[in-house]
């Protein structure tokens, strides 16, 4: 006999309401951590690429894209726009990016002056179906071999988020 018998799922009223957003806070923290090393490593100098605006919403039709990381880069005259999802990787995310990217083409790009923009999809974690860790989509679309090695590479951004998440002690900033 047991003096704990349940008889129904007791949860406190808006109880999925708390911790729906608990998990949104800890996600905004979380990518907030990936974009500051992300700037400390992209918007230097010798990468010729500066910061233009972190956390940029734009708004369409009702509805927010937010990129989390806009740079933009001064050789190759193009923006870069980079998304994190704190979160499994989803393809539907790589059609959303592209649309975000044709945004910053049509509301910030000049094209007298702007070759057309990049974007890079960060997620923390691959798809379900593949093995765990970070993914990173680049959207390169257009741009030669040559101009791709100046621009992020899919390695290093994805080693970021690895640094982030160590759970071992290492301070992010240190090299893996």
């Amino acid at each position: 006999m047991s003096f704990f018998q349940r008889t129904e799922d007791f949860r406190p009223e808006g109880f999925e309401d708390v911790v729906g957003e608990l998990v949104e806070s800890i996600r905004r923290s979380f990518t907030g951590v990936v974009v500051d090393h992300l700037e400390d490593l992209l918007a230097v100098p010798p990468r010729h690429m500066c910061l233009v605006d972190r956390h940029l919403s734009i708004t369409e039709d009702d509805r927010d894209y937010t990129i989390h990381l806009l740079l933009f880069h001064v050789i190759q005259m193009r923006y870069i726009a980079i998304q994190v999802q704190a979160g499994r990787f989803d393809p539907a995310l790589v059609a959303r990016t592209r649309y975000t990217l044709d945004l910053v083409d049509d509301l910030v790009r000049v094209p007298e002056a702007h070759r057309s923009s990049v974007g890079v999809l960060l997620c923390t974690d691959g798809p379900a179906d593949k093995e765990p860790g970070p993914v990173a989509i680049t959207l390169y679309d257009d741009v030669t071999p040559a101009e791709q090695a100046e621009l992020p590479l899919a390695l290093e951004l994805t080693a970021v988020i690895d640094r982030c998440l160590d759970t071992r002690g290492a301070p992010p900033s240190a090299a893996p």
